[in-house]
């Protein structure tokens, strides 16, 4: 590890920067209070509000972080009110904290930040639990944290305003970073020292946390969009936005396929093209780190890291595999390796083109995407229902079983509290309240982590005052103390609890210096209230697969959804399975119904799936990696490099699922308003000029030159094209008025289709996105399911064994796609293998949605339709039309293999959804 590289990139980060600000907005009423006014009291009680306030300052925008900040300092100064006013009496006390704990526990069933306030407002009660309050300084005193809590939310408002700019890049630079450990973790594979399984865990792992670090940066960028200033979009906001949609475009290149590991290493173990596949990745990972470097610190990248030795040997490598015949011996381990190298060498030039774009700041003069309204689709609402809390009151609600959890949890401490000698026995109750969640396994890492770090902050904290006497030198160390326990609690909550530790006790300590006893105390209230809190999180558990019902049938319908979306987008095949009507869920229409006769370019994607959601669930692409590696031997979505290469004959772009790009990165900037968001834009690379099965058979500066000048007259072609959608967007299935012309008919006839391609296009990519986020929904919940008790977990293999094979089906699937849009412009009597294949795929699902069991001739069912397949392509290798044309045969050979994986994927999708018998509510 390089500490010096880390360390730049912590102090540059958004959460030291958060840290300090939160730090110097809690403190500055209290030390201003004590100077100017010599008031102690009043200082902590403001504080006490700004504490609260600062809870919710989370990364995110601004205005929502505002008014999130504005309620939690109202409802904490309801809650301080109430608890000030019962104060008098413990009887009337303990009667209101108890229901109030009740419902500010329950108020985490709004989601977002809720959670957060629920715990801020809470704070603010307790911290009001050991006075005694007359009702008028009950309300003064309420008044003074409502004050606090104004005070931090307007402070921390025009800071975040004065630093909009540096917010945003630090959001970018810790998305760029956690792609860069995604890359690293995907080197680990190629490394025949590393442990597969480890491998997988540790990929699930990084996975999760870049999708993590792009959603949050994606509402914040989505949020910001450029604006026109003097006739020109703003310049920096521009590059801002460009690399967001690159770095996602690079996180999904990436996870976009299923590769066979196990079978990579078992036939290229012996040779040194894995050394340079892992150190290729390794080095775009350390080129990637350096870019997200260059943004936080809002300097131009270093040179680039040259990766051409890595490029040209693996080239070498697959040039001489194919001079030994491995693609005939072993097709689907060379297929992985040859469509691996196509992404890579994608990939590095994608990276370059992030690196050129920051280097020259002023050239930025155009966006990826279209600045559209569109864009509101990819960020997530803040709405409130308010409603919804009361049909949360019911024990089928986990919110309420929490909400219970904390009440009980609360009123024993407070109990505790007054039994015990203890100078300060809210701190029980404080300790019960941070570590209880919602979910089991939460509150169980928590209660640790909280345990360990208050030991140590405690420790630390004797050690200081033993030795250090100097006043000015432990207030020193406090204020830092209490800056890096703020910056440290988003990502690291044991270090934060050290640091927590260490600044209150040396606060109490400058207060009434020559006291240890609060130290000690401090040790035994934190030891009670974990104690409390993890006796409580067995209370009225909501195990996690009571959850998992709903969870596996979205999970299944997302799947047949996406497989109707890739293969109806031509329309509905008279001979598919299902009798009913059913509407066309985002078919992708090809190029030429865009544009004018004649024109046989296919369009080029926009990047709809760099903005929404196919990277938030492609973390769930590789979830099944922390289950288990069984995966890789599920099917064969290694495939898809290849097949991106024939797509269309003459391509411009990559096909859906296959993420990066110069051309239609710029060319969508000129999309039509009406077609949202339209999709993800793709680079094309070396796949996209090279045929099948042939990679690396021409130097990359050569293919370089040729895809530069494809690129250009490809951009020319689709600009015109959308500039002629765009002046009149008329819906596809909108009847138009008669032309007075022949020319305006053709052109609104054109028009029309262009939008409606789009649309549809548009609409696959909704149903990509939605299959990634149903399998990561139900990824985590498995994992959630595995910390709990043996005796909570339920159908542990059958839940094992579907997220595998779904995962083979949706990576099969995306695959597929180009060259079922290639097979549907096609003579479809040609295919009737194909389609009855992909039929049977879609009933299984439908089956599975009813948990119906597979037929008891299932095997013959494949070994026929294997048959069928196997003969549709040897008929097709024989047809006197498919002379000369090799690269459409092969396109047909992968796709029915790609059928086979899916037929068998879908069969065992079927048999696991039969066995699981889940509660769904």
């Amino acid at each position: 590890m390089r500490y010096s590289v880390e360390i730049k990139k912590f102090l540059y980060s958004q959460y030291f920067y958060g840290g300090l600000r939160i730090a110097v907005g809690v403190s500055l009423p209290a030390v201003l209070c004590l100077i100017v006014f010599h008031n102690r009291e009043l200082g902590f009680t403001i504080a006490t509000g700004a504490l609260g306030a600062c809870a919710v300052d989370m990364p995110g925008p601004l205005k929502y972080k505002h008014n999130e900040m504005l309620a939690c300092s109202v409802i904490g100064f309801l809650s301080a009110l109430a608890t000030g006013l019962a104060t008098f009496n413990v009887f009337s006390l303990w009667c209101t904290v108890v229901p109030l704990t009740f419902v500010l526990s329950l108020i985490v069933v709004y989601g977002n930040r809720w959670p957060q306030i629920s715990f801020a407002t809470l704070f603010m009660m307790t911290l009001t639990l050991e006075e005694h309050f007359t009702p008028l300084e009950a309300l003064i005193n309420a008044s003074w944290i409502l004050l606090g809590g104004l005070w931090y939310t307007y402070w921390s408002t025009f800071v975040s305003r004065w630093m909009v700019h540096r917010i945003e890049q630090q959001a970018l630079a810790e998305s760029v970073f956690a792609c860069a450990d995604y890359l690293l973790a995907r080197a680990d594979f190629y490394d025949l020292d590393n442990n597969l399984d480890e491998c997988y865990r540790n990929l699930v792992a990084k996975q999760i946390a870049a999708v993590e670090r792009q959603d949050a940066a994606r509402d914040i960028v989505l949020r910001n969009l450029p604006k026109l200033k003097s006739g020109r979009l703003e310049q920096a906001r521009v590059t801002l936005f460009n690399l967001f949609i690159n770095t996602v475009d690079l996180h999904e290149l990436f996870v976009g396929v299923h590769t066979d590991y196990p079978l990579v290493r078992t036939t290229f173990g012996g040779s040194d093209v894995l050394v340079f596949y892992r150190d290729l990745i390794r080095k775009a990972a350390a080129d990637l780190e350096d870019i997200g470097l260059a943004v936080l610190q809002d300097r131009p990248p270093r040179g680039r890291i040259n990766v051409k030795a890595e490029l040209r040997a693996i080239e070498y490598e697959l040039d001489q595999l194919r001079k030994h015949g491995v693609p005939a011996k072993r097709p689907e381990a060379y297929s992985a390796m040859s469509s691996s190298f196509r992404r890579l060498w994608s990939a590095t030039r994608l990276i370059d083109r992030m690196r050129r774009s920051l280097a020259d700041e002023t050239s930025s003069t155009e966006t990826e995407l279209r600045i559209d309204q569109a864009l509101a689709r990819f960020v997530s609402s803040r709405r409130v229902p308010f409603r919804q809390i009361f049909s949360n009151l019911t024990m089928s609600s986990p919110s309420f079983r929490h909400a219970l959890r904390v009440t009980i949890g609360v009123a024993v401490g407070f109990w505790l509290g007054r039994l015990l000698p203890l100078t300060n026995a809210y701190w029980i109750v404080m300790t019960v309240i941070i570590i209880l969640k919602p979910g089991y396994s939460l509150t169980k890492q928590r209660n640790g982590q909280r345990i360990v770090g208050t030991a140590i902050g405690c420790a630390a904290s004797i050690a200081l005052m033993m030795f250090v006497k100097e006043p000015h030198i432990l207030l020193v160390v406090m204020f830092a103390s209490m800056v890096m326990s703020y910056s440290l609690l988003l990502f690291n909550y044991a270090a934060s609890v050290v640091f927590t530790s260490s600044y209150v006790l040396l606060m109490f300590h400058l207060l009434a210096p020559g006291s240890m006893r609060i130290i000690g105390e401090r040790a035994i209230d934190t030891a009670v209230g974990c104690a409390i809190a993890i006796a409580a999180s067995h209370l009225f558990p909501y195990w996690e697969y009571r959850l998992m019902g709903k969870l596996v049938n979205s999970m299944i319908a997302a799947t047949r959804q996406y497989l109707e979306a890739s293969w109806w987008w031509g329309g509905k095949p008279a001979f598919a399975v299902a009798p009913a009507v059913v509407t066309e869920v985002a078919a992708r229409a090809p190029r030429a119904a865009m544009m004018p006769a004649g024109t046989a370019t296919e369009v080029v994607a926009g990047r709809a799936d760099a903005v929404g959601g196919s990277m938030r669930g492609s973390a769930s692409g590789d979830a099944h990696g922390g289950v288990s590696r069984t995966a890789s031997g599920g099917g064969s979505g290694n495939t898809d490099g290849n097949t991106i290469a024939n797509a269309v004959g003459n391509t411009v772009g990559n096909p859906p699922g296959n993420a990066s790009g110069d051309t239609s990165g710029n060319a969508s900037a000129n999309a039509p308003a009406n077609a949202p968001a339209s999709a993800p834009a793709s680079e094309p690379a070396s796949a996209s000029t090279t045929p099948a099965g042939k990679a690396g058979e021409e130097p990359v500066s050569n293919r370089s030159a040729e895809l530069d000048t494809a690129r250009a007259d490809a951009k020319d072609e689709l600009i015109a094209t959308l500039a002629a959608a765009t002046a009149t967007a008329i819906p596809a299935d909108q009847p138009t008025g008669p032309a007075t012309n022949p020319r305006s008919g053709a052109t609104a006839a054109s028009t029309a289709a262009a939008a409606g391609a789009l649309d549809r296009d548009y609409r696959y990519r909704l149903a990509r996105k939605n299959v990634h986020v149903a399998f990561a929904n139900l990824g985590q919940a498995f994992q959630r399911m595995m910390l709990e008790p043996k005796s909570a977990q339920k159908f542990v293999p059958e839940l094992n064994d579907l997220l595998i094979r779904s995962h083979v089906l949706a990576s099969e699937i995306t695959a597929a796609a180009p060259l079922l849009r290639t097979a549907s412009q096609t003579d479809r009597k040609s295919h009737q293998a194909l389609q009855r294949g992909l039929s049977v795929v879609r009933e299984n699902l439908e089956q599975a949605e009813a948990g119906s069991a597979p037929p008891a001739d299932q095997a013959d069912i494949v070994r026929q339709l294997n048959r069928e397949l196997d003969s549709m392509v040897i008929d097709a290798e024989k047809a006197p039309e498919s002379a000369g044309k090799p690269e459409a045969v092969n396109e047909l050979k992968l796709l029915a293999h790609q059928c086979k994986q899916m037929l068998s994927a879908s069969f065992q999708i079927r048999k696991d959804a039969s066995v699981i018998r889940l509660p769904e509510n």
